[in-house]
């Protein structure tokens, strides 16, 4: 079953029936957060570290200045 056909299934379902379904993707998404799935989620926040280096190689936290002057050369690039 294709997942528009489990959503166009979904209404025709009885409230019983709609609850079991609940319990179902709760169980699962609950197996999704144990340590197997923590440790993908750690994975992914380290490829968020490593793309922000690539942004700001440096790690220092950027100025108000600064932000405003980036800010003000991505409208001026934008609308030139």
């Amino acid at each position: 079953m294709t997942l528009h056909e489990i959503l166009t299934e979904i209404p025709r379902l009885t409230p019983r029936e709609q609850l079991v379904l609940l319990e179902v993707l709760s169980r699962s998404l609950r197996e999704g957060l144990t340590p197997t799935g923590l440790h993908q989620r750690a994975e992914r926040e380290s490829t968020v570290d490593t793309l922000f280096g690539a942004f700001n190689p440096t790690r220092q936290a950027l100025s108000d200045a600064d932000l405003d002057r980036i800010r003000y050369e991505s409208i001026v690039e934008k609308h030139s």
